[in-house]
């Protein structure tokens, strides 16, 4: 399904690069596995994942989106008019987790800017802010992949969206 050298989003560690394909011995069975290498640091290194092969559809782990696909996510960020406030932060919680878990980035950005247009309005309680910082990185990442340009330029436009809200420049238009 994936080669050596691919990119993909691994819904529960976010982007990560395949650097390897080997078998390894997982439990008492020896498995053929993916290596992954995530691209969030810790403690100056990137942590490697060994997933088995059979377990990446049950993991819902995908191939970075493509240049089209980027610009509808970037879309969906710019829609209002969204009702984020009518229900207790638990609820809200528990169906943005769900979202976030789809490993969907669509869903990923969804999350974010219901999050984002809420805490204009009132303070995010702890697991949404965990949960706004989780989409915020994955769209950062994933994008910049997926644009083939630098996370700072994406940080930008995300930041141009939730500043300006739903007014755009002719120029902020079209560089998505």
């Amino acid at each position: 399904m994936f080669e050596i050298g691919d990119v993909v989003v691994y819904p529960v560690h976010g982007v990560a690069r395949i650097i390897g394909i080997r078998t390894e011995k997982i439990g008492n069975s020896d498995q053929l596995c993916y290596i992954l290498e995530t691209e969030i640091k810790t403690a100056n290194e990137k942590p490697v994942i060994k997933l088995p092969i059979d377990k990446v559809e049950s993991n819902r782990v995908r191939k970075i989106v493509d240049e089209q696909e980027a610009s509808e996510v970037i879309d969906i960020l710019k829609r209002r008019g969204m009702k984020t406030d009518s229900q207790t932060w638990n609820r809200r919680h528990r169906e943005y987790q769900d979202k976030m878990r789809t490993g969907s980035i669509f869903q990923a950005a969804e999350v974010y800017r219901d999050l984002s247009l809420l805490k204009e309005n009132k303070d995010l309680s702890h697991g949404e802010r965990r949960l706004f910082d989780q989409a915020y990185n994955l769209l950062i990442k994933e994008l910049s992949i997926a644009k083939k340009t630098d996370e700072t330029e994406i940080e930008r436009t995300l930041n141009n969206i939730f500043e300006k809200s739903s007014h755009f420049t002719a120029e902020e238009k079209n560089n998505f």
